[in-house]
């Protein structure tokens, strides 16, 4: 780390835990692995400095990421070297989520150490995994459960073979650059490759002219969608696997919850000047993800490359500009969304709570006495202007009962049915945060903070409290409503006979 970015490392450190001690900040810890010519250096090409000093400077209050790096072979620098995860030199069980950043091809991971990662996962531990063209990660990642599914790992592996490395049938996203025609280099510039995130409409917001839809969470900035990812001249492909070999195996995807490819990348037909030739036009899987949360295991995302994560591909950015905060909020929203089902229950209250002392939110918490929905839509605005703006959707569909969730809210897409149900999804999430931001109200004053850490597990009561008052609320004005309508049917019924 250098000298400026331990400086901000330490600002942020200290600007939360002295200046605002009263904030909850759950741990959530990444074990980052890595083999090969790998590193977690910030200037090798291949290391991963510049993503892990991302993630120790996130913006969010409700959140701590710490990393701990992991290296397979013995002379590297990091944490710990000559890694095994059958024998690690610390528990697996003490990681939130595992990062896989294989670069060697061969040879496979010997079965106990497979046994070791599968029973993190199934324990409900996060993982990402990726690697690049051809067999590249094959090693790390190619022989997990689940994860060999998710991408292309080998030649005649379970989701069909990788892309090559050169040829018209590469995965060629290089988009060119201030100097004319594509070149090794573009890779390293400022001009992103631009995805189609997989796009997921809003049963209780669909019409014939009108459709509303969102992203997965993985992809849902703080600005808006993320939809630019680093351009590289040969990536891998993520696959989903198909639902007759999902409903095979219940051992391995249990309750039938199946993987989905939630982004695509374009290739553009061109011929690239290092040598690489000609490419064909084409779309691929970028991005594929698997909410292990609704089957009781851990989620998983893998990606096409590493080369969206390595510093040779993040070097051209400017820091500040538009395109790179999509692609850091892309790093942030992997890790925020890997995170175990306890630890999401976590964070959620601790993003709330928050809210009572975030400035000028506080002056209106006081001030706004009257229904527990407005209050919701301005806590809710609150956190979407800093939080990726589907993360809290995706915490308050956790709060809600496992039937309501799979009938009302896990509907097939992307072609929903109009539903009757007139609550949508942001109005229950709306009824809810106001109500648990009215329990919360009752017990702390927004212009007095705590001297210090708070009670967790009292924070913790109140907001299941509210989530309780939240979802009454929201069934009394769907009983309200219900009645008004059958008033007007029975008016309508009324005036066609009179016709």
């Amino acid at each position: 780390m250098t000298q400026a970015q331990d400086q901000v490392v330490f600002r942020h450190e200290l600007d939360v835990a002295r200046l605002r001690p009263y904030w909850w900040r759950p741990k959530v810890r990444i074990l980052i692995v890595t083999d090969g010519s790998g590193s977690f250096d910030e200037t090798e090409s291949f290391g991963l400095g510049m993503v892990i000093a991302e993630l120790r400077n996130d913006p969010w209050w409700w959140v701590r990421f710490e990393v701990v790096t992991a290296h397979r072979s013995s002379g590297a620098v990091a944490d710990h070297t000559n890694f095994r995860f059958d024998t690690p030199p610390v528990a697996l069980a003490g990681f939130d989520q595992i990062w896989l950043f294989g670069v060697r091809s061969a040879p496979a991971m010997p079965p106990a150490e497979v046994a070791a990662l599968r029973g993190f996962m199934d324990g409900g531990g996060g993982v990402f995994a990726t690697g690049d063209h051809d067999e590249l990660g094959a090693a790390l990642s190619g022989d997990l459960p689940r994860v060999n599914a998710m991408r292309r790992w080998r030649s005649g592996g379970p989701a069909g073979s990788p892309p090559p490395q050169s040829g018209p049938n590469r995965h060629d996203t290089t988009r060119a650059g201030s100097s004319p025609g594509y070149q090794f280099d573009d890779q390293s510039d400022n001009t992103p490759q631009r995805i189609l995130p997989t796009r997921y409409y809003d049963p209780f917001r669909f019409s014939v002219f009108h459709q509303r839809w969102r992203p997965h969470p993985v992809l849902c900035g703080r600005n808006g969608l993320l939809d630019v990812l680093p351009d590289h001249m040969h990536e891998g492909e993520c696959v989903a696997p198909t639902a007759s070999a999902v409903a095979a195996d219940p051992a391995l995807w249990p309750g039938g919850v199946r993987p989905e490819v939630i982004a695509r990348a374009r290739v553009e037909e061109h011929t690239n000047d290092d040598g690489h030739g000609f490419v064909a036009g084409k779309t691929f899987g970028v991005l594929s993800a698997y909410d292990g949360h609704l089957a009781g295991v851990g989620r998983i995302v893998t990606d096409a490359t590493w080369h969206h994560w390595f510093n040779i591909n993040l070097i051209g950015f400017d820091r500040s500009s538009a395109h790179y905060d999509k692609i850091r909020n892309y790093f942030w929203n992997v890790a925020l969304w890997l995170a175990p089902e306890s630890k999401q229950d976590e964070l959620f209250s601790a993003s709330v709570y928050g809210l009572l002392w975030l400035q000028p939110f506080n002056e209106l918490l006081v001030e706004r006495r009257g229904p527990q929905l407005a209050l919701g839509f301005s806590g809710v605005d609150a956190l979407n202007r800093r939080a990726s703006q589907c993360v809290v959707n995706d915490w308050v569909l956790a709060k809600l009962p496992a039937l309501m969730r799979k009938e009302l809210f896990r509907r097939p897409l992307p072609e929903p049915d109009p539903l009757p149900f007139s609550a949508g999804l942001e109005t229950v999430r709306e009824q809810v945060v106001g109500a648990i931001l009215a329990s919360l109200r009752e017990q702390f004053d927004p212009f007095d903070p705590p001297a210090g850490p708070p009670d967790t597990d009292l924070v913790a009561k109140l907001v299941a409290r509210g989530v309780a008052q939240g979802l009454d609320a929201v069934l009394e004005t769907e009983k309200r409503g219900l009645a008004q309508c059958r008033s007007t049917l029975e008016l309508l019924d009324r005036s066609c006979q009179q016709r």
